[in-house]
């Protein structure tokens, strides 16, 4: 499924139930899991194929952005004839596929195989781009192409989300809770490699096809590559062992997201996720739009920079990975947090003949960004009541994704605002959209606190 999920993780203080260095049988520590556990040899296996799936299946994640948004997604609405309002709602999309997550725990529950859930969401997701990549072709829908656009990624935020949250929930039970800090930084490590080389390629074929007068061929041709790692992915999920859970006769979706909420640990984690999905969701979709328009950044640059954050991530994630283990999830997560506030204004500061600060945010955004949702993930599992996990992910996405919709829906106002305005302060111009990015430093730098007392 790619990197661990940005919004969901893992956990520490649970008792560790199994061991990886014997052949013995795997104890699950999921109440409803079938009698015949995996052997320590079978999790050794499927830990190993998971690793490459991520690193597969982040080519597709990091050029179509199906976990968060990217630079190619950016500029493919803008090419469709996206304006501010409407790359706010582009930010806001990702909220139908955590409030999918809810299907995806009843689905979990009545199924009880993960894997063929995870395998047939994720791959009819991933395959919508199939259809997207052919928009700008198709001229005779004229406006109409944007509605498609926004349809389709819409469907493919929805199986993504069902997919994503029985994935968490199968990952949950399959690494050891006391590796669970070195495994997703190793796993994100793999990852963000492949991220770093499909992003960077990415954007120089696009940049050289762009030269050409080819835009349109450009965006096909990189989104086709995603859709084939998507297959690749699909093929390693389908090899891949899980614990296997007993499927129910009922399930209540009243009961699927009021239970783990009772759980006031739990409870007081999803709120303070809440204030951080609205204090970072008002810019995340504009960042690269403010590359491509105020700075004028080319998509090889953007791409060198993804690659640039994702470099240093190789050094850092296995790193902080350990100081989880060690240190605990809360002092790590909340530097962290605070490492983020002053990333915004990396963008406020550059000019176009001056990128000094721009290159700063992506070297320091490989430190904190992967560090910060690795913590998140990793506190998740932890807080998640273990006899309802899926249920847990599920509640916690959807009601993070209130922010996160709020974010976007607010973030697009404020963005056609300020769309065309300029404030001096000093010797600092703030242009534009750029106002946004100053309103997310201060929120982040109030989220540092509440963080700190929540967890």
């Amino acid at each position: 499924m790619g990197a661990t999920p940005t919004n969901h993780g893992p956990t520490a203080a649970r008792k560790e139930t199994r061991t990886m260095g014997t052949s013995t049988p795997v104890r699950p520590t999921h109440p409803e899991l079938a009698p015949a556990t995996l052997t320590s040899a079978e999790v050794r296996q499927a830990l190993r194929i998971s690793m490459i799936e991520g690193a597969v299946a982040n080519v597709h994640i990091s050029i179509t952005g199906a976990m968060g948004g990217s630079v190619f997604l950016t500029g493919f609405a803008m090419l469709l004839g996206a304006n501010s309002f409407e790359l706010g709602l582009l930010g806001a999309l990702p909220f139908i596929g955590q409030l999918a997550g809810f299907l995806g725990a009843y689905l979990e529950a009545r199924i009880g195989n993960r894997r063929k859930l995870v395998l047939y969401a994720a791959l009819s997701g991933r395959l919508v781009w199939a259809v997207l990549l052919a928009l700008p072709f198709l001229s005779f829908l004229g406006g109409a192409q944007l509605a498609v656009f926004f349809l389709g990624l819409a469907c493919s935020y929805a199986l993504n989300g069902i997919s994503a949250n029985a994935w968490l929930s199968w990952m949950s039970d399959l690494v050891p809770p006391r590796q669970r800090g070195s495994y997703f930084g190793v796993r994100n490590t793999v990852a963000a490699i492949a991220a770093m080389a499909a992003t960077y390629l990415a954007g120089t074929a696009l940049d050289l096809l762009r030269a050409r007068g080819a835009e349109t061929l450009g965006y096909a041709l990189i989104f086709g590559v995603a859709v084939c790692a998507a297959l690749g992915a699909a093929a390693l999920i389908a090899r891949q062992d899980e614990p296997r859970l007993q499927p129910k006769a009922r399930v209540s979706l009243a009961e699927l997201f009021s239970t783990p909420l009772r759980d006031r640990p739990f409870r007081s984690f999803v709120a303070a996720n809440v204030g951080w999905a609205l204090v970072t969701g008002i810019a995340t979709p504009f960042f690269n739009a403010y590359g491509l328009t105020t700075l004028k950044l080319s998509f090889t640059t953007l791409g060198l920079s993804a690659v640039v954050t994702s470099a240093v991530s190789l050094i850092f994630g296995p790193l902080v990975g350990r100081m989880q283990d060690q240190l605990g999830y809360r002092k790590v997560l909340v530097a962290c947090v605070i490492g983020t506030i002053a990333l915004p204004w990396g963008w406020v500061l550059s000019t176009p003949t001056n990128l000094v600060p721009f290159w700063l945010t992506a070297i320091f955004s490989g430190i904190f960004w992967p560090s910060l949702n690795q913590g998140i993930s990793n506190v998740m599992m932890e807080r998640a009541p273990a006899e309802h996990r899926g249920a847990a992910i599920a509640a916690f996405g959807a009601i993070t994704g209130v922010g996160t919709l709020v974010a976007g829906l607010t973030g697009g106002v404020i963005a056609t605002v300020v769309a065309n305005t300029q404030i001096t302060v000093g010797p600092v111009s703030i242009i534009g959209l750029a106002a946004i990015f100053v309103l997310t430093s201060l929120g982040r730098a109030v989220m540092a606190g509440v963080f700190w007392k929540t967890l």
